[in-house]
């Protein structure tokens, strides 16, 4: 508490109330106050999926200002919150730049939510004259906010009641309301006008020297100047700064929490999680997204991720986007799309899995125990029925079963039961998913599931997916299909591979094993509203994940809390995001060291692929760099080109050689060293020469 300067206005009887600051005086902010509006140009661009960038808002919201100072003959604290964001709005909606602002009452309250929002994120109290101001109130005297500030007193009283201080003040004034300001000086007798008080009965704090101090003691109001030396020096030097340094500092800090002795390995895959996390909501905004979809069981978590970004984004005046779960599998999508047994040829098992076994391929269909042992029964095999079978679709076992009565009659009814059930599934979700369609959210990697379930609708409802990566792009040739489209935020291969997709795309399995569920697979669907779902989870699955996953994904999040709360900070575009991620997921798919390998191998254990033959472990691993370049020896010099094209069989070369003697450990950051003077080469040259068109991308 300033003590002197509280007994000094006590032992004065004719004072009575007391005039306050607030920015500098009862708050601080931790960043300059012109960086507060770009954070503010950040905010309303992602709110309303304005098509310009940070700086081009920016700028506009300057040249306004200057503009009604000009025209109003006025300064700028003077000017109207609400006819500055009308000027505002009608130089974008002129340059058809608004976005899904559909007028100006909608800006000018999304603006005062943003404006809110911001200011206080940025805020923090002066507690000395916080303090004060609390005593001398304590003493009978009447405390008011005075501030000039471009906002209006709506805002401002939101800001203190935020900051828990509503009890301290009589009323607030602010310029922009009162078309009077500190800095002109008009507002001092114009408040005395208003309170019908003299300016012996007022004390007036400030930190600044004219507004605050001069432009006070001029009408006869006793002033006391509360410099704040610190704080100004510090907003000096927060003149400075670089938004891109800023966003990379935040992401290299990430990279090494997670990477020292105490993290779980692998947990720096939270940055991946987070940019698409990010994009996720930027094209909920932009496309005006009423109902996600997260699929099992990868969705679980990232709608954890999603749910908790919304929330700290959502303004009230805002768009919602609700999020649901949905528990599907692709051997739960495969039952609902079936045909009659004269019309199914059973297209995705003999296109995924040409051998297989009677006894798994029965799997796949939800019967009963007892059924489907009285199926394998009935056709008198041979040879054990879990005996995988060469080119089983065309086999002579696969004819006998799709004549056999009792595999036909429990084939339609569950035929007919999967479709029943998921229907009355999909309905108990209350989301309007007939007039607006389905938008699916899921890790990747070519959408089947998505495909099934637009073929469950007969193609007749739109069925969009966003993924965190698509590894294929799928489609007819020569035909478009209607009311389906896919995206792979993070990466795809819709347009072309670009590098930043070669290097994020390395070690898929890692993205699912990271993002698994605490429950089991989704075989079925069974009518019954208490649970619809049909689910087995594997024991090695279930036990990996209490073990290690678990543990990480707690990690990871509290990580990603981190990360919003200080990007929030930070003005950066996406753009920028992903190319900074980039860099960092270039040195994760090629720097392994031993102890993610040893991970990578505990997490393999409870990989279980829930269709087909129902593989478990490390199997799905199994790809080295020399079964690679065996593959594509014709095109050997692409590695040589673009060596990015070889991370993802570093870590699985890593992992086969260091599984067969620990003593094979190879360290790969070589190759790391060479990707990036790649890089820098193809930029140099292709500067200069056309072979960017021919080889660089």
């Amino acid at each position: 508490m300033r003590k002197l300067i509280a007994d000094e206005i006590l032992s004065n009887p004719r004072i009575k109330h007391i005039f306050s600051d607030y920015f500098d005086t009862i708050v601080h902010r931790t960043v300059h106050p012109n960086y507060v509006l770009r954070l503010w140009a950040k905010k309303m661009i992602q709110q309303l999926a304005m098509p310009l960038s940070i700086d081009e808002l920016y700028f506009t919201r300057l040249e306004s200002t200057k503009y009604l100072v000009s025209a109003l003959k006025r300064d700028a604290s003077e000017i109207n919150y609400e006819v500055l964001i009308s000027e505002i709005y009608t130089r974008l909606n002129n340059n058809n730049l608004e976005g899904h602002a559909n007028s100006i009452e909608h800006f000018i309250k999304i603006s005062e939510e943003v404006e809110c929002s911001t200011e206080y994120s940025v805020q923090f109290l002066n507690d000395e004259t916080v303090n004060t101001l609390k005593h001398l109130q304590s003493k009978g005297l009447k405390i008011y906010c005075v501030s000039d500030f471009y906002t209006s007193e709506k805002l401002i009283k939101k800001l203190i009641k935020a900051h828990g201080l509503s009890d301290i003040f009589e009323a607030v004034f602010v310029s922009s309301d009162q078309g009077f300001s500190k800095h002109v000086g008009g507002i001092y007798e114009h408040l005395l006008d208003q309170l019908d008080i003299t300016s012996d009965q007022v004390t007036m704090f400030g930190d600044n020297y004219k507004s605050d101090f001069i432009n006070a003691e001029k009408i006869g109001i006793k002033a006391y100047f509360i410099p704040n030396k610190d704080q100004k020096r510090i907003q000096k030097r927060l003149v400075l700064g670089n938004d891109t340094k800023d966003y990379n500092q935040i992401i290299k800090s990430i990279y090494t929490r997670c990477n020292s002795k105490t993290a779980p390995p692998y947990s720096d895959y939270v940055m991946f999680f987070a940019l698409f996390t990010e994009k996720l909501y930027a094209e909920c905004m932009k496309k005006k997204i009423k109902n996600l979809f997260f699929l099992a069981r990868e969705g679980l978590y990232l709608k954890r991720f999603f749910d908790h970004y919304q929330e700290i984004h959502r303004l009230k005046h805002g768009h919602t986007i609700s999020t649901h779960y949905l528990k599907m599998s692709r051997q739960s999508a495969l039952q609902i799309v079936l045909k009659s047994i004269e019309n199914e040829d059973f297209t995705y098992f003999r296109d995924k899995y040409k051998n297989i076994s009677l006894d798994n391929f029965l799997k796949n269909f939800s019967f009963s125990t007892e059924d489907h042992t009285l199926i394998i029964e009935a056709l008198n095999l041979n040879e054990p029925s879990d005996v995988i079978i060469k080119d089983f679709f065309n086999s002579e076992t696969f004819e006998a079963l799709l004549k056999n009565d009792i595999f036909k009659i429990n084939y339609e009814s569950n035929r007919q039961n999967q479709k029943k059930a998921f229907n009355n599934y999909l309905d108990s979700f209350n989301a309007p998913y007939q007039e607006e369609g389905v938008t699916l959210v899921d890790v990747g990697w070519g959408g089947t599931m998505q495909d099934k379930l637009h073929e469950y609708f007969d193609k007749k409802i739109t069925v969009n997916g966003y993924y965190l990566g698509l590894k294929e792009f799928r489609h007819q040739i020569g035909h478009q299909e209607k009311n389906i489209n896919r995206r792979g935020l993070n990466f795809e291969v819709n347009l072309f591979t670009s590098f930043s997709s070669s290097v994020m795309m390395a070690n898929t399995e890692l993205y699912e094993q990271l993002s698994q569920a605490p429950h089991g697979s989704t075989l079925g669907y069974k009518d019954n509203p208490d649970q619809y779902t049909i689910e087995y989870h594997e024991v090695n699955e279930k036990q990996v994940y209490d073990q290690y996953i678990k543990e990480t994904q707690d990690f990871m999040f509290d990580v990603f809390k981190d990360y919003c709360e200080k990007t929030n900070l930070v003005c950066y575009n996406l753009d920028t995001a992903s190319e900074i991620i980039t860099k960092f997921a270039l040195k994760i798919g090629t720097i392994i060291p031993k102890r993610k390998l040893n991970r990578v191998i505990n997490l393999s254990k409870g990989f279980y692929d829930n269709i087909g033959n129902n593989e478990v472990g490390e199997s799905l691993y199994e790809m080295n760099v020399l079964t690679g370049l065996k593959n594509k020896l014709s095109t050997f010099k692409n590695y040589i080109i673009s060596p990015e094209q070889l991370i993802p069989y570093v870590m699985r070369t890593k992992l086969t050689l260091y599984t067969k003697n620990k003593l094979f450990f190879i360290p790969s950051f070589p190759l790391y060293y060479y990707i990036l003077l790649n890089r820098f080469l193809k930029k140099q040259i292709g500067k200069k020469v056309y072979l960017k068109y021919a080889h660089f991308r």
